[in-house]
């Protein structure tokens, strides 16, 4: 299954080494999505799917404490989206760098536009419905979590 574009770049900043140090540990780094919308769709691909919507929105990502210069880290960004984007995608990033009391930097990144290609097949009974035919979703359009929390109480009677 896929991840979302900004968690992909993402997870490339936290593998990413420049002379022998990576940009930061990786649970120093956060990302997330903005201002998100949907443009509808039903685009025939692939002969049974169907290209059901494209999903635009600004990805973030934060890395806090940070000692790799703000250059440093936009260049592996930016090199990532050129190699990476879309024809919808961004390729341009916004950037601050606010410095910490320690002398590190909390450095945020904005890449004002990524789109996702949201795609189902056609099935038998999937359990969305659009002019009389039934649809899923495919391995590749479902994205799945890179991790979660789990709280639950354990009761002994």
């Amino acid at each position: 299954m896929s991840q979302s574009k900004i968690a992909k770049l993402k997870q490339h900043l936290v593998s990413a080494v420049y002379q022998g140090h990576k940009l930061a540990l990786e649970t120093q780094f956060d990302c997330w999505i903005e201002g998100g919308r949907i443009e509808p769709s039903s685009k025939t691909v692939n002969g049974n799917g169907l290209l059901a919507a494209r999903f635009y929105y600004s990805g973030v990502i934060s890395i806090n404490p940070c000692a790799a210069p703000a250059a440093l880290i936009c260049a592996f960004a930016s090199f990532w989206l050129q190699n990476n984007g879309g024809k919808y995608d961004s390729t341009g990033i916004e950037f601050s760098a606010d410095v910490n009391d320690d002398n590190s930097n909390e450095v945020e990144l904005t890449i004002e536009q990524l789109c996702e290609d949201i795609e189902l097949i056609q099935t038998g009974n999937g359990p969305l419905e659009l002019n009389g035919k039934r649809y899923d979703f495919g391995e590749q359009s479902l994205w799945i979590a890179e991790a979660f929390t789990l709280h639950g109480e354990v009761s002994r009677a």
